[in-house]
């Protein structure tokens, strides 16, 4: 962390892909806490990953409407510019 304070901010696609691999990293660290947890508490296997399964899909579904919502904002400023 204190590295990262004392690089120079970066731009474009380095940003993009340093960004990119702290939330992959995160969301490991998350599933593995997830499965170290459920394994102290006894928890069912099948069960976890039936959990894991609906949280991805909550994730995606929001996902797929932040895009779907930015990709019309895009159209929709695209016409407007087209218009004058």
């Amino acid at each position: 962390m204190v590295n990262s304070l004392l690089k120079p901010p970066t731009r474009g696609r380095a940003r993009g892909r340093q960004l990119t691999r702290t939330i992959l990293l995160a969301a490991l660290a998350v599933v593995v806490g997830i499965y170290w947890l459920a394994d102290s508490f006894g928890v069912d296997q099948a069960e976890l990953l039936g959990y894991l399964q609906v949280s991805a899909l909550f994730v995606g579904a929001f996902m797929l409407a932040g895009v779907l919502a930015g990709g019309l904002f895009w159209l929709l400023r695209r016409a407007w510019n087209r218009r004058r």
